[in-house]
């Protein structure tokens, strides 16, 4: 006997999304069913594109369709739902940037080329802000390689309502990341067009609350990532994270370039694993080379910010879990000059414009 749409569609009336506790028919989330014979293929529209729990209604949807009598095979593909539709859904859609409304100042960290330490350097500046006293999230907008929950220590996964996630919270700093959505080594393959949607609801569709400075991690390179937030929100100042040698150089041209063409600020420039102090002397080796932050720097006319050095003890705290910059010592000094500088650039920027 053929498999029909009227049985695929009273199973899935049996699944909820968990959410909601409503039927996924009942709340038009089932947007197609498609039946090849005993195989069956259907479309769930998520309420929003970084669902937390995707994995729970895909699992809860294939487990319904394969009760049927002579169904053998079933896929499951996940959209997400228009505004229009959420609206319908929710009463009234949250406006595109409600999750904004209360983040007074917004910092993207860049790089031109991957491996030069950007992702430490945003969680430490985050981290330091926060020993500052101020209030401070970070979004890792890194969509193929979300670092910052690992270097943060969160292994949890956010929660949503209404349309809305909440993000998560370590140290005083609150987080979200696709890292946390997709799980601990599930690989995320996002094309363009879901990269630049997922951003925008990471942005705007986050319950930041009040923000003195949200931190956001961007993936390396002049792509579609860095292009989406640029476009999308007020960007207080761009940090662009090299190290020394040439070839990295040769790419910091380009990501300056990028920002310097869409009118967005750049506050300066850090020098990453700038020089190794050998323990026990007071020598330092240079051992990608040196002078090259402060050559882009002089180059553009921009600030150097901060010579990180390569300490064993950042990498340690990136990966256990807690920051350097958490205590302040002579060993986290530099991501505390960052801050420090972040701040009055950022300040000064505010009088200049009343």
């Amino acid at each position: 006997m053929a498999v029909t749409r009227e049985q695929v569609i009273e199973a899935l009336k049996k699944v909820k999304d968990p959410e909601l506790n409503k039927s996924l028919v009942d709340l038009g989330m089932v947007k197609d069913i498609e039946i090849a014979g005993p195989n069956v293929r259907v479309t769930i529209a998520l309420t929003m594109a970084g669902c937390p729990l995707k994995d729970k209604i895909k699992q809860d949807v294939k487990e319904a369709v394969k009760s049927i009598a002579g169904v053998e095979e079933v896929s499951v593909v996940l959209t997400t739902m228009t505004s229009a539709e959420r609206a319908k859904l929710f009463g009234q859609e949250p406006s595109e940037m409600e999750g904004m409304k209360q983040v007074k100042n917004v910092i993207a960290v860049a790089s031109g080329k991957g491996g030069v330490g950007k992702s430490t350097v945003a969680v430490n500046l985050a981290a330091a802000l926060s020993k500052r006293g101020y209030k401070v999230g970070i979004l890792d907008a890194d969509m193929h390689g979300p670092d910052i929950p690992i270097m943060l220590g969160i292994k949890e996964r956010p929660v949503g309502s209404r349309g809305m996630l909440f993000p998560l919270e370590k140290y005083g700093i609150k987080m979200m990341s696709t890292g946390t959505l997709a799980g601990e080594g599930t690989p995320i393959v996002w094309r363009g067009p879901l990269v630049n949607k997922a951003i925008k609801e990471f942005l705007g569709h986050v319950s930041w609350g009040e923000l003195d400075y949200l931190i956001v991690d961007l993936p390396p390179g002049t792509g579609d990532a860095p292009l989406t937030v640029a476009s999308t929100i007020p960007i207080s100042g761009v940090i662009i994270v090299t190290t020394p040698q040439k070839v990295a150089l040769s790419d910091v041209r380009r990501s300056v370039g990028l920002f310097l063409k869409n009118d967005i600020p750049i506050l300066g420039i850090v020098e990453n694993m700038s020089y190794l102090k050998i323990p026990g002397s007071s020598e330092v080796m240079d051992i990608f080379g040196s002078g090259g932050g402060e050559k882009i720097a002089k180059a553009f006319k921009l600030p150097l910010l901060a010579k990180i050095p390569i300490d064993p003890d950042i990498r340690k705290g990136g990966d256990e879990g807690r920051p350097i910059a958490l205590e302040e010592n002579e060993r986290s000094e530099p991501f505390f000059q960052l801050a420090d500088k972040v701040i009055e650039l950022v300040e000064k920027a505010k009088s200049n414009k009343k």
